[in-house]
């Protein structure tokens, strides 16, 4: 998932000054653990202001980009990948495949666009971006969602929620080699505080 951070760059104080009130920004994409809540891997890219100028579907396809390093930093053994219908597209599926060993490739959840979804008596592929089309088309898109998992995405937009709660969703820092560092500071510390919150449990024999 990706969310915008702003900041007080170069030139920030000078648009304030004169009354402009576009603020400049960084997009931060995290993947996160469905089970502990921890964040796995985390990128922030530079390119807000030009995904601004481009229109949201140039933004749309920077986000679906961020998928395959995410998934390449994530690291372990990963049973499946979530993402919102942003990431949907053959493109997506390949990075993240890439992405991971081929002896372990993970369950990949993402709901077509609307317009790939087909009639219930066409035919589909094989391809898994492909099945879940044709599930839709057979059983509904909530269906579909609760028999894939595809819930778990909501953990996602609550890391967010606490990661801003706890250090705003400010960045301090006015070069991007420091606000790349503060950010990762911030997920560490949020990881940690998510490993000491848990309750110890001693099983006694």
């Amino acid at each position: 998932m990706a969310n915008g951070l702003k900041f007080y760059g170069p030139g920030e104080w000078d648009r304030l000054k004169h009354g402009e009130k576009r603020r400049a920004w960084r997009k931060l994409h995290i993947a996160v653990d469905a089970d502990t809540g921890e964040i796995l891997a985390h990128l922030l890219t530079d390119s807000g202001e030009r995904q601004r100028a481009t229109g949201s579907s140039a933004a749309a396809n920077a986000d679906a980009a961020m998928a395959g390093p995410l998934v390449e930093g994530a690291g372990g053994r990963i049973r499946s990948v979530i993402a919102d219908g942003v990431y949907d597209g053959a493109p997506v599926y390949e990075a993240i495949r890439a992405a991971r060993p081929p002896r372990s490739p993970p369950k990949i959840v993402i709901p077509p666009s609307a317009a790939s979804i087909p009639t219930c008596s066409a035919l589909h592929g094989d391809f898994e971006r492909e099945r879940h089309a044709a599930e839709i088309a057979a059983h509904g898109r909530m269906a579909w969602q609760e028999a894939n998992g595809y819930g778990k995405r909501a953990l996602v937009e609550t890391t967010v929620c606490r990661l801003k709660r706890r250090g705003s969703d400010r960045l301090t820092a006015r070069t991007f080699g420091a606000q790349q560092k503060e950010t990762a500071l911030r997920i560490s510390a949020d990881n940690k505080a998510i490993r000491y919150s848990k309750p110890v449990i001693v099983r006694i024999v």
